[in-house]
């Protein structure tokens, strides 16, 4: 009788510690990591586009583009951030794809000018 209570008492220890989120997950950064055709790993991962090239034209020039965990958007109808494609995932705020490894633009995401932060 007392292992069942010890037992019964850990079950409900695991359920209520699962229950409050006790476990959490790593925080998201957007930064993904892939497998190629291939078989080769990649990262995909957001940049924002640089104010000095904003347009409402798609850019194919990965030097146009740098990393940021926390940048902002002011709201207009220019390309802000695309999502690229590349061998090595950005580590520090204004990575470019151009100096990540074969950089591919995969998409386009969000309107306005990146406010640089």
């Amino acid at each position: 009788m007392k292992n069942f209570k010890h037992i019964a008492l850990g079950l409900l220890a695991g359920a209520l510690a699962i229950g409050f989120s006790a476990f959490t997950a790593a925080p998201h950064n957007g930064i993904k990591m892939i497998k190629k055709a291939n078989g080769q790993l990649a990262s995909s991962a957001s940049y924002f586009r640089l104010p000095a090239f904003a347009s409402t034209s798609p850019d194919n020039d990965p030097s146009h583009y740098a990393f940021s965990n926390s940048g902002n958007c002011n709201v207009n109808s220019n390309i802000c951030s695309s999502t690229w494609t590349t061998d090595n995932p950005p580590v520090n705020k204004g990575d470019s794809p151009a100096d990540l490894g074969n950089p591919e633009r995969d998409s386009d995401s969000g309107n306005g000018t990146y406010d640089g932060n």
